[in-house]
């Protein structure tokens, strides 16, 4: 089987999908890392020393180790060309930034990038092989000139990758933890690379907290304090329906979608006070919206008429309601001031 289009049942266009992007890259290029210049130095040398060059085996098997049912089989692939598609995501983005810093006479950025873009596109070449030990093929070159572009500012682009590096870094450990915890569960040899995998996640959002400080206006004042909550909100958003809408992928693991998202999200949210001026308090309340949301996405799919009008008007009241939930300032807000 190969998916070639964005209509492919495991792509299919909705809030979930993922997408390739582009940024202001004349804006990038006069990043001023003067201020940062022993911590970026030091995170060139640390991603220049490779230190995950041996884990990634191109020739470990990592076909599944067990069947599944046809339920269990189509979330598994979901997840995998999901995960493979996000990754070649960021590899096109930080491919294209380290090309054109090069030509715009920035080669120590552009070599950073060139470094992570190595990672991603490891990542992306390891989920397409287990994709391929499924059976199912993806042009990934061809779907990236298919799906359409989407354009982001650049402090759009340092928070979000920021944070989606950080909640992958979480994702993976937490997966990890509870493999070791649970063998019985690792039913794929993918997953036994999770743990060096989650470094370079790690790695790249320090990076990007090293960016988001080289323009210290975007940590400031009321730019600040709405770049925190958006990008939180967003990414977590995103996550909830991801792991609690399409969950059966964790089940399979032995996990409860839930619980999992609340860790995660939990654990992203402590992580981000170290580079955001603010981050939310995830209370109860917070996640009771974050359950009522899911259940109202869910019934979206299903609605037809009057009935799926009244589903979407709930769902944006609990959208809005979410993102206005409470707010703590972090050690970052003193430093950005």
């Amino acid at each position: 089987m190969t998916i070639a289009t964005p209509a492919a049942p495991h792509l299919r266009e909705d809030l979930l999908t993922p997408r390739f992007y582009t940024t202001e890259i004349a804006k990038a290029a006069r990043t001023n890392v003067d201020g940062q210049r022993q911590a970026f130095d030091a995170m060139l040398n640390e991603m220049e020393t490779d230190y995950n060059r041996d884990h990634f085996d191109r020739k470990a098997a990592l076909d599944r180790l067990r069947d599944l049912s046809p339920e269990e089989k189509e979330a598994y692939e979901s997840y995998l060309v999901r995960s493979c598609v996000s990754e070649f995501s960021g590899f096109l983005l930080f491919k294209e930034l380290s090309r054109k810093l090069r030509l715009a006479n920035r080669p120590e950025l552009s070599r950073l990038f060139n470094l992570m873009a190595r990672d991603e596109a490891r990542h992306a070449g390891f989920l397409n092989r287990a994709l391929v030990a499924e059976g199912i093929e993806i042009d990934l070159p061809s779907l990236s000139c298919k799906r359409p572009i989407t354009w982001f500012p650049l402090s759009c682009v340092l928070y979000s990758v920021y944070l989606s590096e950080k909640i992958g870094y979480w994702r993976y450990i937490l997966i990890d933890r509870h493999l070791k915890e649970n063998p019985d569960n690792n039913f794929a040899p993918l997953f036994d690379f999770f743990e060096p995998w989650c470094q370079d996640e790690n790695r790249h959002g320090d990076i990007f907290n090293l960016l988001i400080r080289c323009w210290p206006e975007l940590r400031r004042g009321l730019r600040g304090r709405l770049l925190s909550r958006f990008f939180l909100w967003s990414v977590f958003l995103t996550h909830s329906l991801t792991v609690c809408e399409r969950g059966d992928f964790y089940r399979i693991l032995g996990m409860d979608p839930g619980r999992f998202d609340d860790a995660v999200m939990r654990h992203t949210n402590q992580t981000a006070r170290r580079a955001f001026p603010w981050v939310f308090r995830l209370d109860a309340g917070y996640l009771r919206l974050r359950d009522q949301l899911v259940e109202t996405f869910r019934g979206l799919g299903e609605a037809r008429g009057l009935r799926r009008l009244g589903l979407q008007l709930r769902f944006a009241s609990l959208l809005c309601r979410q993102f206005l939930q409470p707010m703590e300032p972090t050690d970052a807000a003193e430093v950005a001031v």
